[in-house]
């Protein structure tokens, strides 16, 4: 990582990380999964488009998955990180210069980072977000918190399910040795927030969540919740008849 700063920093006095980021520095943010002899195997939906920024939200099950991230995403990217992170020396160094997006405490919070998501967005920066903002410990999909869901939706940027399996075998939490494993990646097809609103969001989320835990859990891949048509159950106001 810190070879990776050092090579980046000077470049970025003359052209913006995310301009150039995509030449070596995410592919080698990837790196160390080679290094600990796994496989990483990435199947894009037919239906996602890879130039699209969205929110790529994540299981979170291992210390690799931000490396299974810069591996898998194929468009520039910034991470939602605990503002504390971005004080770390040599770490948050790296942050910062990635654009990444700090998560303060207090009132305000939701409203900066949705501010942030608009500004990266205009900047073609698309948002990795872990929804179950820990690690689990069985490897399977947990509860997810509704946060990044209202931004997502407030900010109208579309969210792609970054579903992992194998990151638990490979390197699960609480544990320190490495099991070489195959990583088996499903880019779900990106879900359009523009036309949802806050009463939205929870069935939002619980789509997200299965579609993750579908392929997580049972190796399924659940496209269709991605693409279906949100609202069916509501009936649309009668038009008042003219004159």
């Amino acid at each position: 990582m810190g070879g990776l700063w050092a090579s980046a920093l000077p470049v970025t006095l003359f052209k913006p990380f995310e301009k150039f980021q995509m030449l070596w520095v995410q592919p080698g943010v990837a790196m160390p999964l080679k290094f600990m002899l796994s496989k990483l195997v990435v199947d894009y939906d037919p239906l996602f488009d890879k130039t699209k920024m969205s929110v790529f939200t994540q299981n979170h099950v291992s210390m690799a998955d931000a490396n299974i991230a810069c591996g898998a995403i194929p468009v520039p990217l910034c991470g939602l990180e605990n503002a504390s992170h971005l004080q770390v020396p040599g770490y948050g160094w790296l942050l910062k210069m990635s654009n990444a997006i700090p998560v303060r405490k207090g009132a305000r919070r939701y409203e900066e980072v949705a501010e942030a998501f608009e500004e990266r967005a205009s900047r073609g920066i698309s948002v990795l977000a872990f929804p179950e903002a820990h690690r689990t410990r069985d490897g399977k999909v947990g509860a997810f918190k509704k946060g990044v869901f209202h931004i997502a939706v407030k900010a109208n940027i579309p969210i792609a399910p970054l579903c992992v399996r194998g990151a638990y075998h490979l390197l699960p939490k609480g544990e320190f040795t490495i099991r070489p494993s195959k990583v088996h990646v499903y880019m779900a097809p990106q879900i359009d927030t523009a036309d949802l609103s806050e009463e939205d969001v929870p069935e939002l989320m619980e789509r997200v969540r299965e579609v993750m835990r579908a392929w997580v859990e049972d190796g399924v891949k659940r496209p269709d919740l991605c693409t279906a048509p949100f609202r069916t159950d509501r009936q649309t106001p009668p038009v008042a008849a003219e004159g």
